[in-house]
């Protein structure tokens, strides 16, 4: 089975998670010890600089289907930090629109797939599930860390399965409906090339980086395969924005 290339979601709000995991660790390790009972500990909601929806608020209906703000929040909130890397801040309301747009167009694509792949018969092995939810699980040190983490995006334990139950549907699609374009020869000496004359200094030999640059164009090209096939499908979808 080729090696596949996820897309934002479902994976990014797992990825969220383990990041409030990290961040929790962070905290704890940076507290100093105290003998005396430790306080309750206080959930602050995410900085942002988003008008988001509420989180049981419909932001989307794809195909009869709806999309609630705790997904939607999840992923603007992480491309609110993608854009922060390069300079942007959501503050700047043209940088919240592109944000807003960027957030829906992955949430429709992602769920267009999941559609198709339901309707072509793709499903979940349950023992698979379970395995994955256990090492979901393992990611926390503890249930309240856990606890902690699922309050600060939003999400409970049903819905974090549910997105386990759809990555997984997610892969099998991909490994089984999605190929991308053949990588040629020409296409690695082009793109070895292109890294040759950006690069300063001595570069590797063609044949020592050639396993790289192959992996990287195929990935690349299978990315395209994907955004093709959602843009089909977005052609004959039922999308209604309600945000």
């Amino acid at each position: 089975m080729k090696k596949m290339k996820l897309m934002a979601l479902p994976l990014s709000l797992l990825l969220m998670l383990g990041a409030c995991s990290d961040e929790d660790k962070a905290e704890e390790t940076s507290e100093p010890a105290e003998s005396e009972a430790v306080p309750e500990t206080v959930i602050d909601e995410p900085a942002t600089d988003l008008d988001l929806p509420a989180a049981d608020d419909v932001v989307v209906i794809v195909n009869g289907e709806e999309i609630k703000g705790t997904v939607y929040n999840s992923v603007a909130r992480q491309l609110e930090s993608s854009v922060a890397t390069q300079g942007k801040k959501a503050d700047d309301p043209e940088v919240a629109e592109q944000v807003k747009e960027q957030a829906i167009s992955v949430i429709v694509g992602n769920k267009l797939v999941i559609q198709d792949a339901i309707e072509k018969g793709h499903e979940v092995d349950e023992e698979v599930l379970e395995q994955r939810f256990e090492d979901l699980k393992n990611q926390f040190e503890n249930e309240e860390q856990m606890n902690v983490a699922l309050k600060r995006t939003g999400f409970t334990l049903d819905d974090m399965k549910q997105q386990l139950r759809e990555q997984l549907i997610y892969e099998s699609y991909l490994a089984d409906e999605i190929e991308g374009a053949e990588v040629t020869e020409e296409d690695l000496k082009e793109a070895y090339q292109g890294y040759v004359d950006s690069t300063e200094g001595e570069t590797p030999e063609f044949e020592e980086m050639k396993p790289i640059i192959l992996q990287s164009l195929e990935d690349q090209n299978e990315k395209q395969a994907v955004y093709d096939r959602i843009e089909e499908l977005r052609e004959a979808a039922d999308v209604e924005v309600k945000i």
